[in-house]
């Protein structure tokens, strides 16, 4: 029986279903629940995080743009940066004037690393850093670092770069540090006619301060761009002043709502994104915030993991429980089980002892009531069969006194001998060797090859008989010679060859047995050519062996319904007669003998 098939399968899959399909729903439905929490609860936390960390960077970055306009602070008096600038004079005092101007700004905000201006009327530039100024011819500290914008009331922030000197040579205390620099254009006001350029070098500890308030380190990324899409600021900070290629952020930049977030599957990173932009002089930024789904959900997924451990232990348990219940409750139907197949191979006698009084013992009482009562009348009929057969085996053996014929072959085959008369002794062997085989009453089953020797025998004493017209073959490659069978099987159906298809045939007389043998049984085929067996004949013919009545010839021989019923008897009822007429003359007779299984009576 198939273990799918079992009652303690069915039952044991039943329970574990009921038990685990509730409880793992259970914990997957909240798992999934403490997920849309979280991400919902993270969208809403980190927007409002993102949206003041965008107002507190639109402060910094107004800071520095109103300190690069104190350039124009107290334009009505002589000595500010502005006059200064609009005379286009240098000497000693504008120089003196020039530090105050310039110094005043570097001590308004700690960021201030240096303060650079050039003045377009006397074609001058000054750099003051740590309180120290330095002078110059031209402007070359501006090139490829200044823009100048369209706008002429706006700055130009330059991104993020490496601070230098803005061309001065030998400069003392020049600290090399990334910088973020605003570069002021200084107009005659009302003419706009530029008269200097102010730049001012801010350090990021400002922007990082701000900036690392506003997401988890190694968790999270923060990035702050420039309309250009250059990095202001990053929480990877081998990407500030650079533009990174990262697919998400340019989709932040270009996305048409001025903040919200979206989800992102590409580029190695799996999460959601939380951006806004914002305008400030003239120029759009965007604040993005990278969030992984690993660092979202972790306290999701550790949720998940105790409630696993807990489906785990709660599994153990159950299938212990499981197991233990069907157990009890199968253990007697398969023990039960287990005696029923005794019956298959033949063991009539069930040992079923059960004190049980429910539903399972009541069967198993019945069950052995009935194969006791199936075992008395199978015994009686089966006994009466077998004396039926051996009496007619005996009956054929004891046709002829075997042990006179015998000892007067032996007779003959001596004077044969003495009268060096060969074939007279070859013949009187083979019928010898017939009688000693017919003589061993005691061996009712025997191997195939002695029942192929019998049958040998017989056909070297016909060929006496039919001379040159009788030829035979007998084929035994690829059979076990070891096979056992009932006795006298081969012979009788060779003898039916002569007693009814050679009659009347005077043309070249030919036999040929061939026997092969794979795991599963033993396939005998005896062939003639002889007449054959008439339609009407043939169909009384099959439908007898169909039916299992018995069949004896007139004279006495064992018919071919005695044959099948004894291999049946002895090799099981799948054994198998075969019978059909030959084109264009012939019979063919054909044996299927299974391999006798353990447990079958002889």
């Amino acid at each position: 029986m198939k273990i799918r098939s079992s009652i303690r399968y069915k039952l044991s899959v039943f329970l574990l279903i009921s038990i685990i399909v509730p409880i793992a729903a259970s914990i997957f439905l909240s798992f999934f629940y403490t997920k849309r929490s979280l991400k919902e609860d993270a969208i809403r936390e980190n927007s409002n995080i993102v949206h003041q960390g965008a107002t507190s960077l639109i402060s910094q970055l107004n800071q520095m743009n109103n300190l690069s306009l104190s350039v124009y602070t107290n334009v009505h008096e002589s000595s500010s940066l502005y006059n200064i600038l609009s005379r286009g004079r240098s000497d000693f005092m504008v120089e003196r004037n020039l530090y105050s101007g310039l110094h005043a700004i570097e001590q308004s905000a700690k960021e201030v690393q240096q303060v650079y201006l050039y003045s377009d009327l006397a074609d001058q530039s000054y750099l003051l850093i740590n309180g120290f100024l330095k002078r110059d011819v031209g402007q070359t500290g501006l090139e490829d670092h200044y823009v100048q914008p369209l706008n002429k009331d706006d700055p130009y922030f330059e991104p993020p770069h490496i601070s230098h000197n803005y061309g001065m040579e030998e400069f003392p205390y020049s600290p090399v540090n990334t910088v973020l620099t605003i570069h002021r254009p200084v107009y005659r006001a009302p003419l706009k006619e530029r008269i200097g350029v102010l730049s001012i070098d801010f350090k990021l500890d400002r922007l990082r301060n701000l900036s690392d308030m506003l997401y988890d380190k190694g968790n999270e990324h923060l990035y702050l761009l420039d309309d250009t899409g250059t990095t202001v600021y990053s929480s990877e900070t081998e990407w500030i002043g650079q533009k990174p290629p990262h697919s998400w952020l340019q989709h932040a930049r270009y996305n048409l709502f001025q903040s919200g977030y979206f989800d992102w599957k590409d580029d190695g990173f799996h999460g959601i994104v939380i951006y806004e932009k914002f305008e400030l002089i003239g120029r759009v930024w965007t604040i993005a915030k990278q969030i992984p789904n690993d660092y979202l959900y972790s306290n999701a997924s550790r949720v998940l993991r105790i409630n696993m451990i807990l489906l785990v232990s709660f599994l153990v348990v159950a299938i212990a429980a499981t197991l233990f219940v069907s157990v009890k409750l199968t253990a007697p139907i398969k023990r039960l089980t287990e005696s029923i197949k005794k019956i298959k191979l033949g063991k009539l006698k069930l040992d079923i002892h059960s004190d049980r009084s429910d539903e399972v013992g009541v069967l198993g009482h019945t069950i052995k009531n009935m194969v006791d009562t199936i075992d008395n009348l199978i015994m009686r009929e089966l006994r009466l069969e077998l004396a039926n057969k051996n009496n007619q085996l005996k009956a054929l053996q004891a046709q002829i006194n075997p042990h006179f014929i015998y000892n007067t072959l032996q007779s003959i085959g001596s004077v044969a001998l003495h009268h060096q008369v060969p074939k007279i002794y070859e013949l009187t062997s083979s019928l010898g060797a017939m009688m000693r085989y017919n003589m061993n009453t005691e061996e009712s089953v025997v191997p195939l090859y002695k029942e192929i020797s019998h049958v040998e025998a017989y056909l070297e004493l016909q060929k006496q008989r039919f001379k040159e017209r009788l030829s035979f073959r007998i084929i035994t490659e690829g059979a076990d010679l070891a096979f056992r069978m009932p006795k006298m099987i081969l012979q009788p159906l060779v003898e039916n060859c002569f007693k009814h298809g050679f009659e009347n045939n005077s043309g070249p007389l030919e036999i040929t047995l061939v026997c092969r043998s794979d795991d599963e049984a033993l396939r005998i085929v005896i062939e003639d050519n002889g007449l054959g067996v008439p339609p009407e004949r043939m169909r009384q013919l099959v439908e007898t062996i169909g039916q299992g009545e018995t069949d004896s010839d007139s004279d006495g021989s064992i018919g071919l319904i005695n044959v099948i019923s004894r291999l049946r008897l002895y090799n099981g009822k799948e054994s198998q007669l075969l019978v059909r007429n030959l084109e264009p003359a012939g019979f063919s007779v054909t044996l299927i003998i299974p391999v006798r299984k353990e447990g079958v009576s002889a």
